[in-house]
């Protein structure tokens, strides 16, 4: 192999890389999008409350599994 096929090699798995781990962010943030929509079922202000938490839960690290359990307790809470 010369220099110019490995250099298309590696160029192309380090795209392949790239374009992975960016379409997966975008996936979860259409993820996370889609179920504070739902969870707010329309009211803006339960949307900008759950936002806000979701937001404040992320910048605290907690786990995805963790901020979908509160943001569903939360949109509850604000039903009733």
């Amino acid at each position: 192999m010369d220099w110019l096929s490995i250099a298309i090699i590696v160029i192309s798995v380090l795209l392949a890389f790239l374009f992975k781990f960016v379409l997966i962010k975008r996936v979860h943030q259409w993820v996370d999008r889609d179920l504070l929509k739902t969870l707010s079922s329309g009211d803006a202000a339960k949307l900008e409350q759950l936002t806000t938490l979701d937001n404040e839960l992320k910048h605290q690290g907690v786990p995805r599994a963790e901020r979908y359990r509160r943001l569903e307790q939360l949109a509850n809470q604000l039903t009733q």
